[in-house]
């Protein structure tokens, strides 16, 4: 249907061109060398004798040979019958006959019709085996010599013009399908940032909306400074998840495979740098006394390790400004320890004084540490200072020659000479099931998809920590990258207790 549209749509000259080049891309050459073969009728000599029936026989000998190009099976028929016809008529003359049978035979298997292709063969054996007979030009051994190696000749040659337009065709089907991949993976990708963008900007602007209207109702003035400092980790996550959604749109990192996303290479410590930088920030515009202290790290890491690393730390610093006792001074801490081999722990750490003793581990950051085999404690120090620390083990490798596309554009960390200071080994974790459980557990806990609603993490501010025996002071949950998640269990869950 969508031909005859076509053709209909195309023009008298357009029509006429597409005839005559043919459906296939051998078509044309092989019509241009019939063309060229019936031409020769115009060389000195094509006419062996002036005899009105003779030239007629030989004007329409060569007029096959153009038309075995377009109908192959017809001039089998034609060429074997009038070749037969003309043998004992002129026996002492060339006949041309033969010639398009040759050519039309070699079109058919050009065109993989075998029954056709047989039936010019016969045709060609019948008609030496008539010359033989009658003795005629081609008879004989030399007759047969002579146009066997033509059938030969020609068969291989249509043979091999059939493999051309069989690679061509399987070219072109290739292409189509890389193509149509490629087109649903721009289109996936194109999906996959929209959605994010909307999750991430909807999700902020609805957390951060929960925060002001608590803010605007707050006398507490300590109370206040906590959800400012927790309105600029909100607005920081946020900002910070929007770059690397636009960094990831243009450089177009490979997701769909969880390898990929594994082996993506990640500069932990500016990471690191820049997240500490956001909390300190956020701290200092809600009068949050909260000191975070980077040890040496290493200059990479995998993506999973980033991710929950970037998860824990924001949910330490959230539970700190949440929880501690106002204007008491507070720390953070991120370092290496434990090093053996290749095998380290990546430890955060989190010391503020707290109104009640902490005695259960809360089970957000337990769920995402044990997602990558590590662990959540909880304990206080002389001075009866609550302290959480999360561990997660990591195993050091070389970094791969593929390096992150920002790491080459960001000339400021080629420029800085600490920097170039610090060990260029990459860490990942070594628990395998990161990705595919912990995830998992970790959404049973903790939402932290960019798209996540405030609805269910504001909706139970009203409700009383069974551990400190208080009300949550802010109606809104975690920032986006999965803080501590508000309560949406009943008072009856013992296990869900936060710093």
């Amino acid at each position: 249907m969508t031909s005859a549209i076509d053709d209909s749509a195309m023009s008298a000259p357009g029509r006429v061109w597409r005839f005559l080049r043919g459906p296939r891309f051998i078509d044309l050459p092989i019509r241009l060398l019939a063309l060229i073969m019936s031409l020769t009728i115009f060389v000195p000599g094509a006419f062996e004798i002036v005899e009105p029936r003779y030239a007629t026989f030989l004007v329409v000998a060569y007029a096959l040979i153009l038309l075995a190009a377009f109908v192959p099976l017809t001039t089998v028929i034609a060429s074997t019958g009038l070749g037969i016809l003309f043998s004992p008529l002129y026996p002492d003359l060339e006949n041309m006959f033969p010639e398009a049978l040759l050519l039309a035979t070699a079109v058919l298997i050009s065109r993989r019709r075998w029954i056709g292709f047989a039936v010019g063969t016969a045709g060609l054996g019948g008609y030496l085996g008539l010359s033989t007979w009658v003795g005629s030009y081609d008879a004989g051994f030399e007759g047969f010599t002579d146009l066997g190696y033509g059938w030969l000749t020609y068969s291989l040659l249509g043979l091999c013009a059939s493999f051309v337009e069989a690679r061509i065709n399987r070219e072109i089907a290739r292409r189509e399908r890389a193509a149509v991949d490629h087109q649903r993976s721009l289109d996936a990708m194109r999906t996959r940032f929209t959605c994010d963008m909307h999750d991430t900007i909807s999700h902020s602007l609805t957390t951060e909306s929960a925060i002001i209207r608590t803010l605007a109702k707050e006398t507490d003035p300590a109370h206040a400074d906590r959800l400012l400092a927790e309105l600029a980790l909100v607005n920081a996550e946020a900002t910070k998840r929007l770059r690397q959604l636009v960094r990831s749109l243009s450089t177009w990192e490979a997701e769909t495979s969880s390898a990929g996303t594994r082996d993506a290479r990640i500069r932990f410590r500016a990471e690191a740098e820049q997240l500490t930088s956001a909390i300190e920030d956020g701290c200092a515009a809600g009068s949050v006394p909260l000191n975070v202290q980077l040890a040496s790290l290493p200059s990479y890491s995998s993506s999973t390790l980033a991710r929950h690393f970037r998860a824990i730390l924001l949910e330490l610093a959230t539970n700190v400004i949440r929880y501690s006792t106002p204007d008491t001074p507070a720390s953070l801490t991120v370092e290496i320890r434990g090093e053996s081999g290749d095998r380290a722990e990546l430890v955060c750490r989190s010391t503020n004084d707290s109104p009640t003793e902490l005695t259960v581990v809360p089970r957000s950051l337990s769920s995402r540490a044990t997602a990558v085999g590590g662990t959540c404690e909880v304990g206080s120090d002389e001075a009866k200072r609550t302290i959480v620390e999360v561990a997660l083990p990591v195993r050091f490798m070389s970094p791969t020659a593929t390096a992150d596309t920002a790491d080459k554009a960001d000339s400021a960390d080629r420029a800085d000479t600490s920097e170039k200071a610090e060990t260029s080994e990459m860490i990942d974790v070594i628990d395998p099931r990161s990705d595919a459980t912990g995830e998992t557990r970790s959404d049973a806990t903790n939402d932290t998809r960019p798209g996540a609603t405030a609805e269910t993490r504001s909706a139970t501010t009203g409700g009383t920590d069974r551990e400190t025996g208080r009300r949550p002071e802010t109606t809104t949950g975690p920032t986006t990258s999965g803080t501590v998640p508000a309560r949406t269990e009943s008072t009856d869950d013992h296990d869900k207790v936060d710093v």
